[in-house]
């Protein structure tokens, strides 16, 4: 007997999927999420600069591009979704600095290109304008090509909102699933995982990095990815004022983007340095570090390897690395029907919105049929953030619940009465709770608040100190009490 029967099966939890998941929600269709890890967008989406709504890069982004079509027609949904979902959103611009006439004539025909394809707001600001919009940039800059469409959001929280949404619309979601196999047998999928069978007639592989894993069980891999892994740093929040656009740099070396861009909460995120690397190795190297805070500090000079507070490094799955383009993967397998693959690379956040949508089209086609629901609750009200609430509903909101008073994080300003809200939501590991609220990404990184965070989570979850994980089994921070060390 299967473990879960379903009409459609999403295989991946990061934005892809869970965008998928989101837009299936809409329609009287039975569908289930499987999450190989125990919470979602852990994978590709959490290790990403941030930003949404690319697109005016006419070289990267060429019309003849899915990628390219997918990523514009997100441009205009990306707002309106994350008002809906209660997700941050912050419309900062792109300054991409000019250092030369060479660099300046490179960009025109990039605005040109542009405008022909209908970003019609670019325009290059002067030294005194771009000195005055960002005072703290490098001196070499004579200007700046200006994008006002850029803006950054939370890709984790956006995941997370999109898949919390789904399952109150209806679509189970399981985490700690991981698919080992794929068969077909008539016209229904059998998927093989780590917590029994799954029956299914229609399959979204959105596994990311393990995209092609997923589709060879099926011989569905119709296409090659090559693993390529990106470094990003994050500076202290008290640099935040140093820049308030996202500001780029022509790389001066292949597999260089230089790129500054504050977040939605204020630290300054820089890199990326892109290599060729090895699935689930997200080790950070010396040489990529040195890299990324050397070419930060031709946009930034006062930057010093001390305001450096954390650094990871996450894959991006490209079909082409050497030759500098690179298309999408989304469409249904030409071997195997009711097979859907889907992997954006890069911007997969950007992309998410029209990417779900286009995800339909092509499940509509391959047999299934779509009927609205009408009762389709699109809004999802987000936890309380009590740092960016005023002092009167601060107040008021500690009346109603005293543990929101209890400051747990410092550097972040998080509460008790806000971490017990996030495991509510379906929090159960450190980082589950670090990624909905911020605890722990401060300065310190946890080294005031974890303790804390571990004592909160074994008492709503009701299990020992010595069970709570940093990101499930095999990563419990607590393995022995003292007194059992002591003898």
């Amino acid at each position: 007997m299967a473990w879960l029967q379903t009409e459609v099966l999403i295989i991946g939890g990061g934005v892809l999927g869970a965008a998928v998941a989101r837009e299936l929600s809409r329609y009287r269709v039975e569908a289930a999420l499987l999450e190989r890890e125990p919470d979602l967008g852990w994978g590709s989406t959490k290790a990403n600069m941030c930003i949404v709504c690319q697109g005016a890069d006419a070289l990267e982004f060429r019309p003849e591009y899915k990628r390219s079509r997918l990523v514009w027609e997100s441009i205009p949904m990306m707002e309106p979704l994350c008002r809906e979902l209660g997700v941050p959103f912050k419309r900062i611009g792109e300054l991409t600095l000019i250092r030369n006439n060479e660099e300046r004539a490179k960009y025109q025909k990039l605005k040109t290109r542009a405008e022909k394809v209908g970003f019609t707001g670019l325009r290059f600001v002067g030294r005194d304008e771009l000195f005055a919009m960002e005072p703290h940039v490098s001196r070499e800059a004579v200007g700046a090509l200006y994008n006002p469409d850029i803006a950054v959001v939370d890709p984790v929280r956006l995941t997370i909102a999109l898949a919390e949404s789904a399952r109150r619309n209806g679509v189970e979601v399981h985490l700690e699933t991981e698919v080992l196999g794929i068969e077909r047998s008539g016209e229904e999928f059998l998927v093989e995982t780590n917590r029994g069978e799954v029956r299914c007639r229609f399959i979204v592989n959105a596994a990311g990095v393990y995209v092609d894993r997923v589709a060879r069980f099926l011989n569905a891999d119709e296409f090659v990815l090559y693993p390529v892994k990106g470094f990003i740093g994050i500076l202290d929040k008290d640099l935040g004022h140093l820049v308030s656009h996202e500001i780029h740099m022509r790389p001066e070396a292949p597999g260089e983007m230089n790129i500054v861009v504050p977040s939605v909460y204020g630290n300054l995120f820089f890199g990326v340095v892109l290599r060729l690397g090895r699935k689930g190795d997200n080790s950070t190297t010396k040489e990529m570090a040195d890299t990324a805070l050397r070419n930060l500090r031709k946009v930034l000079p006062g930057v010093s390897e001390g305001d450096v507070i954390h650094t990871f490094a996450g894959f991006m799955m490209f079909r082409n690395w050497e030759l500098g383009w690179h298309e999408c993967v989304v469409e249904a397998s030409r071997k195997v029907p009711r097979f859907v693959n889907v992997s954006i690379g890069y911007p997969g956040v950007s992309a998410a919105p029209a990417t779900a949508k286009e995800v339909l089209r092509l499940l509509e086609k391959e047999g299934l049929r779509l009927q609205e629901d009408p009762s389709f609750e699109p809004r999802l009200e987000a936890p309380p953030s009590f740092v960016d609430l005023p002092p009167e509903e601060q107040q008021s909101l500690i009346e109603r619940d005293p543990r929101y008073g209890h400051v747990v994080c410092r550097c972040e300003t998080v509460t008790e009465g806000e971490i017990v809200e996030a495991i509510r939501r379906g929090a159960n590991t450190l980082d589950g709770v670090k990624f909905r609220t911020r605890a722990g990404m401060g300065r310190c990184q946890g080294g005031y608040c974890t303790p804390r965070v571990i004592k909160i989570l074994a008492r709503e979850l009701g299990i020992p100190e010595t069970e709570v994980t940093k990101k499930g089994k095999g990563s419990e921070l607590l393995p022995l009490r003292s007194k059992e060390l002591l003898g």
